[in-house]
């Protein structure tokens, strides 16, 4: 029995291992056909994300490129700060694009390449020679002679900050030795896996074994991209898994060049805030400003050892942690024969050399970003801003932001400082601005200009004061048969009774009258008085009316204090306004957009200059010289000893009800700049306009190219002198007088003194006169066909032929009416005709000879006019010479106050 169930065991055994053989083969089939699947599912994904793959790029924003003009003005510290946001490096031997050098006044300088709006421009070199702040001698490499020469234009950050930033870069635009040393350092077996390095694996586990920890990994670079695309970084046995698989598949569809290039494009190297930094080409801009393809051997060691852990080898917090990766790469560089021993020694001695921290920052100029963002926003979708790759070009000057950002820092400083105000206590804001364009160059909105808080330029609302005095006076230049610059304007107290029985009485700064002054004296001084007294007699609607023509949006009270500054406006709004007076009263629309394209430069929009002419060119003129004052002898006096005398430099300054607000805003030829200074919190400053925002913007402007010489005159004004009445002083008749410029509508009282005199000057000078008064000298001009002095002696010769035949005339009719003489004939003589009687012969002899001396009258009368002249204008150039002088000696303390804080006043 018991050798029966011997045998049956024995034959029962052969069948249980079939069995289990199959069992096994079966599930063994099973798994492979699951793996099998499994793979297939794997592909599709791999497939479906690779081949649809885009990156979500945020736009990125250009400064405009600096252009180089021959005969342009310029300094070498403006041209080398535009150097230094460009991120061009100085150099003895300039040998790669982004370089520059200097030997005495000349430059040598390798533009790169770029895609502006209109086109790509290859890199190129320019040479040309700066001295004494003006550009000559523009020639390209070959020596051929330039009108211009543009630069590339600087990238100043992103928009709509946070999540992935990356630039990503093509195979071909990848230095050979990135790839190389990526490959000697990550996975020295990249050529020739399949995905899956077993070999690695094992040395790796060498490596750890040794180390009696982790030192090494064994991950692939197509493993690594794969972990980078799909999964999250937390390590598990499943995810190892998937890896393998996916990273034989991605090697099974893609070819290496394809798989380096998205490895590069897609690592992480760094975190600022909430931007995260992916890839080499934004690595190499965010930790040494420059491009990928321009990398010296030892910051792409450092770059390739970031990719073993950017925040545990962060150059700026770590940088000894740093600086040793970057070397332990050097030395893997040297065992791989991709730099030389020399090189290696050379290049382990040289710094980290990463920029500032933060000096990449996403978004470095926030003030002038968020007016950015408005403008772009009426076109474009926050979605596309983000995700779209766009590149917008602006109109911010790196020069002219950086100069406002360190004058606004260091004056605040030192106005709390030399006036004993609270530390950090006062902020400031300002906006510089081109006049013809409206391009807004410079914005800062706050002390701290990287500071992304509260943007006071675009958002601070504060009463304006004395800045609002311009356009009353324009309002009552615009009225050219009653008021002029030489209208005298009654500076003594106003009490005016509102409707709601409120009694307003403003008074001037130190409470002092000052009776009857020109209206340009009560503009240039800021007398509140007179100005007052002179928008009552205009109507508040009328001004009002000025500042819409002018470019103010914003609310406006309709209450006499509208004329003294109660208005709210923002130091934006502020230089849209000045910039109008600036153009002659063209009403240019501020703007800080110039083009959008694509992420490859393609599909281009352009956003153009908006202007529209808001007030005459004559009255704006007249305004312009009324503000010119006020920085020759008036408010703003201070500032011209250390601004050129030869720049026609115009400006008002503004200061509120109890020294809240501090304002200056003014302008050259060329430029805008509006500063505010004052307190959050609305508090006492001590500060007036003139000693405090005036020096701010004396610090800008003086450091600012700008055009020199007078402004021209526009057709419909002249110059006349003016006694101290207004009264007009003719050259011709008397001397003295101020000379001032006026409406060719104006119509002046004549000095008594200066009167002509005598029936003859009055019967020729009436129809010259009328000549004088039709049309401004200018229009005058040969240029206009005629030539004024052969066209004075005609009409002078048509005269006096005239007067000769009506003279004649009544000498025939009086011998007529005469009665007959009989008198013995006298012999003929020759050369005397009989045609002609003996006494009216002499008549007419004698009139020929008074005509010849009234002639030679007029003309020593005409000489002596224009020497005359000639006296006048050097004493007006004499008086201005001394009038400099004066300048040293200080300014007048004439500043505005909205009102007085007495109670029964307007709050």
């Amino acid at each position: 029995m018991a050798s029966k169930t011997r045998r049956r065991k024995k034959a029962a055994r052969p069948g249980r291992l079939r069995r289990w053989i199959k069992r096994l083969s079966l599930l063994a089939l099973l798994g492979v056909l699951a793996l099998a699947g499994y793979m297939v599912y794997l592909d599709m994904q791999l497939r479906e994300r690779l081949d649809s793959r885009q990156y979500q790029l945020p736009a990125r924003v250009y400064a405009r490129p600096l252009i180089l003009r021959e005969g342009m003005v310029m300094r070498p510290d403006e041209l080398e700060s535009e150097f230094a946001a460009l991120n061009y490096k100085k150099s003895d031997t300039v040998d790669e694009p982004g370089q520059w050098q200097r030997e005495g006044m000349d430059y040598l300088v390798w533009r790169r390449d770029f895609i502006h709006p209109d086109g790509h421009e290859p890199a190129a070199k320019v040479r040309f020679r700066l001295r004494n702040d003006e550009l000559s001698r523009l020639r390209s490499e070959s020596g051929d002679k330039l009108e211009e020469f543009r630069l590339d234009a600087a990238s100043i950050g992103t928009l709509l900050g946070g999540g992935d930033d990356r630039t990503p870069v093509r195979i071909d635009d990848i230095p050979p030795l990135l790839g190389a040393t990526l490959i000697a350092v990550e996975d020295q077996d990249f050529v020739h896996h399949f995905g899956v390095s077993p070999r690695g694996i094992a040395r790796a586990m060498v490596a750890n074994i040794k180390a009696g920890g982790v030192v090494q990994g064994g991950s692939t670079i197509t493993q690594q991209l794969v972990k980078n695309i799909f999964f999250d970084h937390k390590p598990s046995l499943w995810r190892k898994f998937n890896e393998a698989l996916m990273a034989i598949l991605m090697e099974v569809h893609y070819d290496k060049a394809y798989i380096l290039q998205e490895y590069i494009n897609e690592v992480w190297l760094g975190q600022q805030g909430s931007r995260a930094i992916y890839g080499f080409g934004l690595a190499s801009e965010f930790y040494f400003q420059k491009p990928l393809n321009q990398l010296e051997p030892h910051q792409i060691a450092l770059l390739v050892g970031l990719a073993k852990g950017a925040s545990y080898y962060n150059p700026w917090r770590n940088p000894e942690r740093a600086l040793e990766r970057r070397n332990t790469v050097l030395d893997i560089m040297l065992e791989q024969a991709l730099i030389t021993p020399e090189q290696h020694e050379r290049l382990r001695k040289q710094p980290l050399e990463v920029a500032a921290a933060g000096a990449a920052a996403q978004n470095p100029y926030p003030a002038f970003t968020e007016r950015l963002l408005e403008e772009l926003r009426p076109y474009y979708s926050v979605e596309e801003l983000r995700t779209a790759g766009l590149r917008v070009y602006t109109t911010l000057s790196p020069s002219v932001q950086a100069l406002a950002e360190k004058s606004v820092s260091e004056g605040a400083e030192k106005l709390e400082k030399d006036r004993g105000i609270q530390e950090d206590s006062l902020q400031s804001a300002t906006v510089v601005v081109e006049n013809h364009s409206g391009n807004v160059l410079a914005m800062v909105g706050d002390r701290r200009p990287h500071y992304p808080g509260f943007n006071r330029a675009l958002e601070a609302r504060r009463q304006i004061g004395s800045l609002v005095k311009p356009a009353v006076y324009l309002t009552a230049l615009e009225r050219a048969h009653q008021y002029n610059l030489a209208t005298l304007i009654d500076d003594a107290p106003v009490r005016e009774e509102t409707e709601d029985g409120q009694i307003w009485m403003p008074a001037n700064f130190g409470n002092r009258s000052h009776g009857l002054v020109p209206l340009y004296v009560a503009l240039s001084r800021s007398y509140n008085q007179a100005t007052a007294r002179l928008g009552l007699e205009l109507g508040v609607e009328n001004v009002r009316q000025t500042l819409r023509r002018v470019g103010v949006q914003a609310s406006l009270p309709r209450v006499p204090s509208l004329f003294l500054g109660t208005a709210e406006l923002t130091p934006f709004e502020v230089a849209g306004m000045f910039q109008t007076y600036a153009n002659g009263g063209e009403d240019v629309k501020l703007r800080t957009l110039l083009a959008v394209s694509d992420a490859d430069g393609e599909q281009v929009q352009h956003f153009r200059r908006r202007a529209n002419r808001g007030v005459d060119a004559v009255p704006a003129y007249l305004l312009r010289y009324g503000l010119e004052q006020v920085m020759r002898e008036g408010t703003g006096k201070s500032a011209m000893r250390r601004l050129p005398g030869s720049v026609a430099f115009a400006g008002k300054t503004g200061t509120t009800n109890d020294y809240r607000d501090s304002w200056f805003a003014g302008f050259s030829p060329d430029v805008t700049g509006v500063v505010w200074i004052g307190r959050d919190d609305n508090q006492r400053t001590s500060l007036t306009g003139a000693t405090g925002a005036l020096s701010i913007w004396t610090e800008i402007m003086r450091k600012l190219p700008h055009r020199h010489g007078r402004i021209q005159a526009p057709r419909g004004v002249e110059w006349k002198p003016v006694n101290e009445k207004g009264q007009y002083m003719d050259p011709r008749n008397c001397q003295g007088g101020h000379e001032l410029p006026f409406s060719t509508e104006t119509r002046l009282e004549t000095d008594p003194r200066c009167q002509r005199r005598g029936w003859f000057r009055n019967w020729f000078d009436d129809d010259r006169e009328r000549e004088n008064e039709a049309a401004p000298r200018e229009e005058m001009s040969p240029g206009w066909g005629i030539d004024p002095e052969q066209q004075r002696r005609q009409q002078q010769l048509r005269r006096e032929q005239d007067l000769r035949e009506r003279m004649q005339r009544e000498e025939q009719r009086r011998q007529q009416e005469m009665p007959p003489v009989y008198e013995e004939p006298l012999p003929q003589q020759p050369g005397v005709t009989d045609a002609i009687p003996r006494s009216d012969q002499e008549r007419l002899r004698r009139l020929d000879e008074q005509g010849r001396i009234q002639e030679e009258r007029y003309r020593e009368e005409e000489r002596r006019a224009e020497e005359e002249r000639r006296i006048l204008e050097e004493r007006l150039r004499r008086n201005d010479e001394l009038q400099q002088d004066r300048n040293l000696e200080g300014a007048p303390v004439e500043e505005a106050q909205p009102w007085s804080p007495d109670e029964d006043q307007w709050p």
